[in-house]
């Protein structure tokens, strides 16, 4: 019991002390706190840690297939990243990504509703009516392909929102393509010049857009329908009419020409050839015969009876075969006993005396 009170009256006596060491009366200022040493063993680690996840996170990037990545660094444009796995520099480096082989298209004059089957459009008349060279109106359906070329190019000098970058490319393409179409006659755009007009608008909206840097490349401008207003339709249906009836007699009448021409032609060489045949015939005979003739006259100096024999041998051998030979005798009744009759008919000649 005793050594409880001790204890108790010890307790009392510490926390009166304490007080007066807090109120500075009796023992002055409180001695200075330890402070206990941070120990940097963990973050010595950690930090390294964070910073390479940070890095790994932030610093690696993928550009899929058929793009490119245009690599901002503080602003300005340090680079162009292919496809695959690349690396910038966190915070400091922004990358881009541009599709440089995705074709994108326009439409003009209509807009597709649906893909079907079957496809729906709707019209859209503002866009499609042009003025020709000869102050005559044409309703022209076309669509333009184009694709990111330059992506530098595409990415700087467009607008970065898609809207308005894409109505810029929108206004000069049509712009240039009324140009075109103000350069010619109606009747030359519904014919004969739609390829030309094709080509050269796509030669000029290229022009444009690589003066205005934007990094776009021209793939198509292609003319869907071409057709005149609709109030006039009908009679430039009869003129076509006429003119396809035209050109179908021209292919027609330069058909019977050709092969009338082909059959003289064809005519007349034959005759040549036959005639050639003739004069090379004739030539070879005469030369022959004069070969002939020379020969004979050097033999009949040296021998005439000879060569008279052989020449009177020669016509005789042309001659016999055509004659018909009678024995009789020198008898007065001859005649009277050979069948005369039955030999000239056989002979298919007429007897002496008879009627033609």
């Amino acid at each position: 019991m005793s050594n409880f009170f001790e204890e108790l009256l010890g307790m009392l006596e510490k926390g009166r002390k304490q007080e007066q060491r807090f109120d500075g009366e009796e023992w002055g200022p409180p001695p200075p706190r330890e402070r206990k040493k941070l120990s940097l063993g963990f973050l010595k680690y950690a930090v390294p840690l964070v910073v390479a996840a940070l890095v790994a996170y932030q610093g690696f990037y993928i550009v899929p297939a058929g793009s490119r990545g245009v690599i901002f660094r503080l602003g300005k444009v340090s680079g162009v990243a292919d496809q695959g796995i690349n690396f910038k520099l966190p915070v400091i480096d922004l990358v881009t990504i541009v599709n440089t082989e995705q074709i994108q298209r326009f439409e003009y004059g209509y807009r597709t509703v649906n893909q079907g089957p079957p496809a729906t459009f709707s019209d859209r008349p503002e866009e499609s009516k042009m003025l020709t060279g000869d102050n005559k109106i044409v309703e022209i359906d076309w669509v333009l392909q184009y694709q990111a070329g330059d992506p530098v190019s595409y990415v700087v000098n467009l607008p970065e929102d898609r809207s308005y970058r894409e109505k810029m490319i929108r206004d000069v393409a049509e712009s240039t393509l009324r140009e075109v179409i103000a350069s010619r006659k109606l009747d030359d755009v519904l014919t004969t010049e739609k390829e030309a007009s094709q080509t050269e608008a796509k030669k000029l909206i290229q022009e444009k857009l690589d003066f205005l840097k934007t990094g776009v490349f021209i793939v198509a401008v292609q003319f869907q329908d071409v057709n005149p207003p609709k109030a006039v339709q009908a009679a430039f249906s009869e003129i076509n009419t006429a003119r396809a009836e035209r050109e179908r007699m021209i292919l027609e009448a330069d058909k019977y020409s050709n092969e009338i021409l082909s059959r003289a032609e064809g005519e007349a060489d034959k005759l040549l050839n036959e005639a050639e045949a003739y004069k090379f015939r004739r030539i070879s005979l005469a030369e022959g015969e004069a070969a002939r003739i020379r020969s004979l006259h050097a033999a009949y100096r040296d021998n005439p009876d000879l060569v008279l024999n052989n020449l009177w041998l020669e016509s005789m051998e042309k001659v016999w075969p055509k004659l018909k030979v009678f024995i009789v005798d020198s008898g007065e009744n001859s005649l009277q006993m050979l069948p005369l009759d039955e030999f000239f008919k056989s002979a298919g000649a007429d007897a002496p005396g008879g009627k033609q």
